[in-house]
């Protein structure tokens, strides 16, 4: 693949499939080594074998090794053919392809710029449509309290009309006697309790001047002036 057309064409991508081949290869060395690795320690514990006895420990660790090598040698041909393969079909370009220009290249590159606004575009929608959403919720949560509220107001007046039905022409006019005797009653009761006090108020002037006129009976004549006029001064007021 050295030298040859897929290659200028995979660099010119920043593309090696080389060492993407020789990654895979050595993943498939790392598993192998870590398989035997696990072997070797199941095998000790399966025999029993401690580290104080070498002979056993270096016996089976030269058989382990033997067939590590068979092994590997093995996987090592199978990844050859599949290096050869993959170099020769999976990353060879076909005939007649051709490399983007720089135009086409910037096209591409303005599509992705455009894909990504649109991408943030659709974002900024969806959280938009998001807060429309609780705001529709809350909406319908208002609007539902309002029906309810209606439904209270409604049911209320109704009650109200039931109420004032109760109450026909008869009823009123037989409140309305019934008001007119009250009044009637209260109008008595306040002339009486005028009376009552006009009475009182002149059995009180009568009484002083019962009082009065002892206390001038008891004056004498040669009592002064000033006696008289406060005397006098009396008698106006009442």
């Amino acid at each position: 693949m050295e030298g040859s057309k897929s290659e200028a064409v995979f660099d010119s991508m920043n593309l090696n499939p080389q060492i993407f081949i020789n990654e895979a290869i050595n993943s498939v060395e790392d598993y192998v080594d870590q398989a035997f690795d696990f072997y070797a320690r199941d095998a000790s514990k399966s025999l029993k074998i401690k580290g104080s006895d070498k002979q056993k420990s270096q016996a089976l660790s030269n058989g382990i090794a033997r067939v590590r090598g068979l092994l590997l040698s093995v996987i090592d041909n199978r990844l050859k053919l599949w290096e050869s393969y993959s170099l020769r079909f999976c990353f060879a370009v076909p005939d007649g392809f051709v490399l983007p220009k720089s135009e086409e290249s910037s096209s591409v590159h303005q599509d992705g710029l455009y894909d990504l606004e649109l991408d943030a575009e659709l974002d900024s929608l969806r959280d938009k449509l998001n807060v429309v959403g609780k705001r529709s919720v809350e909406l319908d949560s208002e609007l539902q309290a309002l029906e309810r509220s209606s439904v209270s107001r409604e049911r209320s007046l109704r009650l109200v009309n039931e109420t004032l039905e109760l109450y026909d022409e008869s009823s009123m006019d037989e409140i309305f006697k019934e008001m007119t005797k009250m009044a009637s009653e209260l109008r008595a009761s306040v002339e009486r309790l005028k009376t009552r006090r006009m009475k009182a108020s002149e059995s009180a002037k009568v009484k002083r001047l019962k009082n009065h006129g002892k206390e001038f009976s008891a004056m004498t004549f040669d009592g002064k002036l000033e006696d008289l006029e406060k005397f006098q001064a009396e008698l106006r007021k009442m």
